[in-house]
């Protein structure tokens, strides 16, 4: 599922962690270690065990996903969190929530790199996601959905999604560069969000459009470099632009709007084990 994004009106500044209050959630044990000869890719893993495993990190990385907001909303700090790398391995007990474990990670970062941050509202370039047609009318494609009451799925009907009931699915296709956005009932907010991470600026739902929908979404994703798609994708797969307008009736707008940040204040090199 989906991760909401963050977005204010109007300047808010607010001392941060939270989490560093002395009430605050932590892991039982951790272990912060600097990575001396780094090499290869970064792993982060939160398992149901209650363990934590962050490989490689970079602390910019571990900050972004312990707060949930995109790299560009996470602004400052100095270089070496961006190039020196370490190990985290931190316990809590089994079973604890994945959002309790990254309010522990938000703590053990405050503790273990003295991390300070400020909320901040910017006025930025985004995207404001609109519906496509001047008469206010909406594709049939995006399918109210209530998410409140209870039902049950026709087993006679039979349909491509996989995701659970009001939740979405991100997917992709790997050798061809198609990505599918499936959505079993999320907002449109939601589908704002997870756009963000795909055009570069932050996205605001401006389509008036409330509740939930179920649809499903199609693109051909940029790959990395030296990766070509297959000939079929190549030639038939729409621009995420393009699969917005075609398949949902809707479209992204150029525009500028306040948007929250995170800000370092200050951040020192982590205390030892």
């Amino acid at each position: 599922m989906t991760r909401l994004g963050l977005l204010v009106v109007g300047l808010a500044v607010a001392a941060l962690p939270l989490a560093a209050q002395s009430d605050a959630p932590r892991f039982e044990v951790a272990s912060v270690k600097p990575v001396l000869a780094p090499s290869g890719t970064s792993t982060w893993r939160l398992l149901p065990s209650g363990r934590f495993v962050a490989t490689n990190s970079q602390l910019r990385s571990l900050i972004v996903n312990a707060y949930g907001v995109m790299h560009e909303r996470l602004l400052g700090g100095p270089d070496w969190i961006d190039s020196d790398r370490f190990d985290i391995l931190a316990s809590a007990p089994a079973g604890t929530s994945e959002s309790t474990m990254l309010t522990m990670l938000q703590t053990l970062l405050a503790d273990r790199f003295n991390l300070v941050l400020r909320r901040e509202a910017r006025e930025m370039a985004v995207y404001s996601l609109v519906i496509a047609q001047r008469d206010g009318r909406i594709d049939k494609a995006l399918v109210p959905v209530d998410c409140k009451a209870s039902r049950t799925e026709s087993k006679a009907v039979v349909r491509k999604a996989i995701a659970p009931p009001c939740s979405a699915l991100l997917l992709g296709q790997p050798g061809i560069g198609m990505v599918t956005y499936q959505s079993e009932g999320v907002d449109l907010k939601e589908l704002a969000n997870m756009l963000s991470g795909r055009v570069g600026r932050p996205v605001i739902n401006q389509t008036g459009l409330a509740g939930e929908f179920r649809f499903e979404l199609s693109w051909l994703q940029n790959l990395p470099a030296g990766q070509a798609a297959t000939p079929a994708a190549a030639n038939d797969g729409p621009s995420l632009f393009t699969a917005l307008q075609e398949q949902l009736g809707l479209k992204l707008e150029s525009s500028r709007g306040p948007v929250e940040v995170l800000v370092i204040e200050s951040v020192e090199p982590p205390t030892p084990n």
